[in-house]
């Protein structure tokens, strides 16, 4: 699984491919932790995951993080460090929002009132330009309509119409025109 770790001017964002597209993605114990969940980090995604049924590769990828983890402060005999292998989940961003406005909390109440919010946004966003689309699209049929008239007419008319018209045309000019006589009067 490839993915590419690209921070934002310190956005939550991290591009990462999921089912074949670069999209972008959140690392779900930075959601985690805005959504304070009071359960520890791996068994709220771990259950997250299941309960929603969420799949690896589509919806998130895990990564496996080596950290040095000191012993000293915890009550084993060695007070060396040791390698750990922390697991990171980058989700997409439809996840992330699915488990924001699931989260039965304050934090997750936020989200799904947000969420609400910017749907309306958009359905009135999206009901402006339908009606502009509907006024267009009116306008180019009629445009349409007119050409279609226009050359139908002219295929049918306008090899005999031209010819007379210049014909006329010209006539008028002729006697429009005054007429001097250039003659020598010797």
């Amino acid at each position: 699984m490839n993915m590419m770790v690209s921070h934002e001017k310190q956005t939550p964002f991290i591009e990462v491919e999921l089912n074949g597209k670069v999209q972008l993605g959140v690392n779900a114990r930075d959601l985690h932790k805005m959504l304070e969940s009071k359960q520890d980090f791996s068994t709220w995604i771990k259950r997250r995951i299941s309960q929603c049924g969420f799949e690896e590769g589509f919806d998130y990828v895990r990564l496996h993080q080596k950290m040095e983890v000191d012993l000293s402060s915890t009550k084993k005999w060695s007070s060396k460090a040791r390698p750990q292998i922390a697991i990171e989940y980058i989700i997409s961003v439809d996840m992330t929002k699915h488990l924001g406005m699931m989260e039965r909390n304050k934090k997750g109440h936020e989200i799904r009132k947000y969420y609400i919010e910017q749907e309306e946004l958009a359905r009135h966003l999206k009901d402006g330009l339908q009606v502009r689309i509907g006024k267009l699209s009116a306008q180019v049929e009629l445009i349409t309509q007119c050409l279609s008239e226009a050359g139908r007419f002219l295929s049918v008319n306008g090899k005999q119409t031209k010819p007379a018209m210049l014909k006329e045309l010209d006539e008028l000019i002729k006697e429009a025109q005054p007429s001097l006589d250039f003659k020598d009067n010797e």
